[in-house]
């Protein structure tokens, strides 16, 4: 294939042909950037889901098939080979530029709302990709191999990617893919790491109700599909023997729930391995591997689940002066009340931020970001972190003014009153800490940077990590001097 020297390159960069692989040998395992494989995956379920055709979302949660499912994956399975040089591909971070890569549950429900409350808060989003890599399944449970399995996840996962899609076009999310996928070792040597720091610490019920809730959704979804027959008997085993009129009732509701949960899979699922449906957990990355990403990206991690918020101020260097330093804005953070974006789509998200809403508030994030790693002197860093502290409470006072304007944006966005505004947003605190990482934590990201990326040294570009906070209550681990 042959490119213009003034069109713009095939491997994503951005740049024109002429400036990048002109005269060069291009491999699109090896030169694609993250983006273009993003945008590649999104096209491809556009092009073999049928939506190019015209086909509607309710046709596909009818219909989709295991043929389509094996297509989609094969290509998924290109873009990201085994022992691949995933570092190499990462997006280069602008200087300046604010991101942040979400550690936490990547279940697509959660995902999608935890990257959207964030939205406004970070120039650019992370995420580790939730599609599965092929290479790394075992042929029973491989999506190539056995597709039909996949149905439910896979609609889950489309509408996930469609419903991000304005943020992957423009450039404001990444699905970045976990390096433990593309490389075995290095899965293994992190876990059994991860393992080690973790021990015995317990989850918080939280997290566990968040999950059950999303659990529950699951099998329930998967209870309505069954066939008239299997749905009425399974019913009157938890119940009463239901009269003719009851199971009419019953059918007739389970179907609409169906059709009006966009994620639920209107088909019977199967009664034999290869079509019974999987309904897999999805953890994301492990701590080590998204510190070592952090750092290759240029981003810091954030979280809404409090055991993920428990493992990284548990990997905090407890001796730091620096965290009394800190302290007093960390304190500032936490008695202000943050508002978030909740139940919109990406279309509205991008709207407010190319309006430029809490710009001014990044800005201060950025100078936060960037400049914690530049002030080594204590005395110089207090003077700094008062000054932040000042900065902030202005900042917060104009950010107020600005979501009376992104509420005045979201009625007219959906021409509803203010209970859709009570709906769209929620609120909670904005909790930062910036302690360093403790030196057994930094041997060990070396050690793995050394082993796999060929890096001298780990050094955190950016040492903030952010919680995101809705309990109304103070988070544990953050000690206010």
């Amino acid at each position: 294939m042959k490119f213009g020297r003034n069109e713009l390159c095939p491997c994503g960069s951005g740049k024109k042909y002429k400036h990048c692989h002109y005269g060069k040998p291009f491999s699109p395992e090896r030169d694609l950037t993250v983006r273009s494989r993003n945008m590649t995956l999104l096209a491809a379920a556009q092009d073999i889901f049928g939506f190019r055709r015209g086909r509607n979302w309710s046709d596909l949660k009818r219909n989709i098939s295991g043929k389509e499912i094996k297509q989609f994956y094969e290509v998924q399975a290109s873009l990201w080979a085994p022992d691949m040089d995933w570092a190499s591909i990462m997006p280069q971070q602008k200087l300046g530029q604010l991101r942040g890569l979400y550690l936490g549950d990547i279940r697509p429900d959660f995902t999608f709302r935890n990257l959207t409350r964030f939205s406004l808060y970070s120039d650019q989003l992370m995420v580790i990709d939730p599609f599965h890599n092929p290479w790394t399944l075992r042929p029973e449970y491989n999506p190539i191999e056995n597709p039909d399995q996949y149905k439910a996840d896979t609609l889950n996962l489309l509408h996930f990617l469609f419903s991000v899609a304005p943020w992957i076009q423009a450039g404001i999310l990444y699905l970045i893919p976990d390096p433990g996928s593309l490389n075995v070792s290095f899965k293994w040597e992190t876990v059994q790491l991860a393992k080690a720091r973790i021990g015995d610490l317990d989850i918080s019920p939280k997290d566990l109700e968040a999950g059950r809730e999303v659990g529950l959704a699951e099998m329930k979804r998967m209870i309505f599909a069954l066939p008239d027959d299997q749905l009425i008997s399974w019913i009157e085993k938890s119940g009463p023997k239901l009269s003719e009129e009851d199971k009419r009732q019953w059918l007739a509701y389970a179907r609409q729930e169906l059709r009006n949960d966009p994620v639920a899979l209107e088909q019977a699922p199967g009664m034999n391995n290869r079509e019974a449906q999987i309904m897999p957990f999805r953890a994301g990355a492990n701590l080590e591997t998204a510190l070592l990403l952090c750092n290759v990206i240029g981003a810091f991690p954030y979280t809404n689940m409090m055991f993920r918020w428990q493992e990284i101020v548990g990997a905090r260097d407890a001796l730091d002066e620096t965290a009394r330093i800190w302290s007093p804005l960390t304190k500032a953070f936490q008695e202000l009340d943050f508002r978030f974006l909740n139940n919109v789509d990406a279309g509205f998200a991008q709207r407010i931020r190319e309006e430029g809403r809490l710009e001014s508030f990044r800005v201060l994030l950025r100078r936060i970001g960037k400049e914690a790693t530049e002030v080594t002197n204590l005395s110089s860093l207090e003077s700094f972190v008062r000054d932040c502290k000042d900065e902030l409470i202005g900042e917060y006072q104009k950010g107020q003014a600005e979501w009376a304007k992104i509420d005045e944006s979201f009625l007219k966005w959906t021409g509803g009153g203010a209970a859709a505004v009570a709906a769209g947003f929620v609120s909670g605190h904005l909790v930062p800490d910036m302690t360093s990482l403790s030196p057994a934590i930094i041997n060990t990201l070396t050690h793995l940077g050394l082993r796999y990326l060929k890096q001298q040294r780990f050094r955190k570009a950016n040492p903030m990590s952010i919680f995101i906070d809705l309990s109304q209550k103070e988070p544990p681990g953050v000690t206010l001097l």
